[in-house]
């Protein structure tokens, strides 16, 4: 079903009639990306209700480890940076990715985001491991807050 939406999404984006109609202040069937609009501007804020509920049963019990923790935190925020910088500049290097510096910031960046909120949502549906992932979402977002930081400074300087 979602492969089908995506594929309707793109059909409407592609063919300039179907766009004209749906897309824009004159379009006859505006509603349609109006009501969507909303829909996905209600999620965000579903989203991060869903974390912070996440998170609140982490702080309640968890049988994590202290360096189980650090030990994904250092993978996640300075190894991964480390590989997504080599294999940007790989890309760059190679012809892959084009010598546009926004596009390669934005190429390192997803190396050294968080995990994303979606993983704690399935965790807390499938009802295993919600603890400890809610845990190890706690520490990570609030580690990313300093690191985020530091790594976008460091790539702009490099890509300056």
């Amino acid at each position: 079903m979602e492969k089908f939406i995506q594929i309707i999404g793109f059909i409407i984006g592609a063919v300039s009639p179907i766009q004209k109609l749906m897309v824009g202040d004159s379009a006859p069937l505006r509603v349609i990306i109006s009501s969507a609009s909303l829909v996905g501007d209600a999620t965000i804020v579903s989203m991060t209700l869903i974390v912070g509920a996440n998170l609140l049963d982490g702080l309640k019990k968890s049988g994590i480890s202290l360096f189980l923790i650090m030990g994904i935190m250092a993978v996640r925020f300075i190894i991964s940076p480390i590989v997504g910088i080599i294999i940007v500049k790989a890309a760059h290097h190679w012809g892959f990715v084009g010598s546009y510096s926004l596009y390669q910031f934005v190429l390192m960046l997803q190396y050294a985001l968080p995990p994303a909120t979606t993983v704690g949502t399935i965790v807390q549906l499938l009802g295993v491991a919600e603890s400890e992932c809610s845990l190890i979402m706690l520490w990570t977002y609030a580690v990313a807050t300093l690191s985020l930081t530091l790594w976008c400074t460091f790539f702009m300087w490099m890509l300056g």
